[in-house]
């Protein structure tokens, strides 16, 4: 099994147990913010300023992923709660981006932040108000196991990276 294969197994496994989808990113060159698939952010990227606010969060977190070891969590600029992860393995590198979260206390402030996003954005309040009840609620012990499992999916796949060199 190849890096990235073992990589994209682990985000398939992950995807399968949590319902969150994550993608990988390769190099700086590889960055599309647009990889984000779920509702809410294909809603909010119709408006461009939405979506230029996108690849620039998208790039700044890059950047610190493979600036600095472990995980960084982090608000994306649409308030969602996000992280990456960086990997390395024999030499190779990348970064993986997990799609968004929200906490219980957000979820229930949906009707305000739909109303930001509309007046900053240029969205509709109220179909942004009913794609944010799409996204998974999670609280941090939540997000922590999540991170964890993330990490435990990467060493097993990876060690079949490292037999499959071995061999």
């Amino acid at each position: 099994m190849e890096f990235h294969e073992a990589v994209e197994t682990a985000l398939r496994e992950y995807q399968h147990i949590t319902g969150l989808r994550g993608y990988l990113i390769k190099n700086a060159g590889d960055l599309d913010s647009a990889s984000e698939r779920n509702y809410f952010c294909k809603c909010l990227k119709t408006s461009n300023k939405a979506l230029s606010m996108c690849k620039e969060c998208a790039a700044e977190n890059f950047q610190e992923a493979i600036s600095k070891p472990g995980e960084n969590i982090y608000c994306c600029h649409a308030g969602l709660i996000k992280w990456t992860l960086p990997v390395n393995h024999n030499q190779q590198k990348c970064v993986i981006v997990m799609e968004g979260v929200l906490s219980k206390k957000q979820l229930e402030e949906s009707g305000e932040w739909a109303k930001y996003l509309e007046k900053t954005y240029h969205v509709d309040a109220d179909l942004m108000e009913r794609t944010l009840k799409y996204v998974k609620v999670m609280d941090e012990p939540e997000l922590n196991a999540g991170i964890a499992l993330m990490k435990h999916l990467l060493t097993y796949y990876l060690t079949f990276s490292r037999e499959t060199v071995a061999n």
